[in-house]
């Protein structure tokens, strides 16, 4: 007889293929990530991220079905994705810089 308790899968990996269906990707810490609310998930689960998509962005799976039309979507949301990190890290640089300019401004008018 078998024992009460469930197995789970341990080790599960992302899919590259739920980039795709679902517009999720693998963050850093190997957690899916959707491209479309940055919502991380806390298991690399089909059914988790195919329940997340089908419930939370039903107009884009509507607007963009299955095929070419949602996978250039999708990876219209990464060049997005990824320029606005470009431009936030830029912001950062510029925020850095216009504070050392004002420390060295204070400190030349002192002396």
């Amino acid at each position: 007889m078998a024992s009460g308790k469930r197995r789970t899968e341990e080790n599960r990996e992302f899919n590259q293929d739920w980039t795709e269906s679902f517009a999720f990707i693998c963050n850093a810490d190997g957690l899916p990530t959707c491209r479309i609310c940055h919502e991380k998930l806390a298991h690399n689960k089909k059914s988790n991220l195919e329940r997340h998509f089908t419930t939370k962005h039903t107009q884009f799976a509507g607007k963009y079905p299955t095929g070419d039309a949602r996978k250039k979507a999708v990876g219209e949301l990464q060049k997005k994705s990824v320029s606005s990190m470009l431009s936030n890290c830029t912001q950062s640089s510029n925020n850095v810089n216009l504070a050392s300019f004002a420390v060295s401004l204070e400190i030349a008018k002192r002396g």
